[in-house]
């Protein structure tokens, strides 16, 4: 039976983009290194890593709730998000290009 499944450790399992729903914060987190990186572009796959196999537009739903929210953490404020073709965008305009 052994050939059934496949065993998997913890970080496997949320690589492999298994681990389900988003931890709470887990939005306000990325929006929050990616404003810190210094970085003026970035793109989230949907292929692989933490996002695999999810829909694109919803996690560029949940990137925007959590810049907009209530709640939401200092500095993303002016972030633009985007998606397209399964991959998020991520645009910092206070960066200069």
């Amino acid at each position: 039976m052994s050939n059934v499944f496949e065993v998997l450790t913890q970080d496997q399992w949320n690589e492999a983009g298994a681990g389900g729903s988003a931890e709470k914060g887990e939005y306000g987190r990325i929006l929050v290194a990616f404003a810190d990186s210094g970085a003026q572009y970035a793109q989230i796959s949907t292929e692989n890593g933490r996002f695999a196999g999810k829909q694109a537009s919803s996690i560029t739903t949940a990137l925007k709730n959590a810049r907009d929210g209530k709640q939401a953490p200092e500095g993303v404020s002016d972030l633009r998000i985007s998606s397209r073709k399964g991959t998020i965008f991520l645009e910092n305009p206070a960066v200069a290009g």
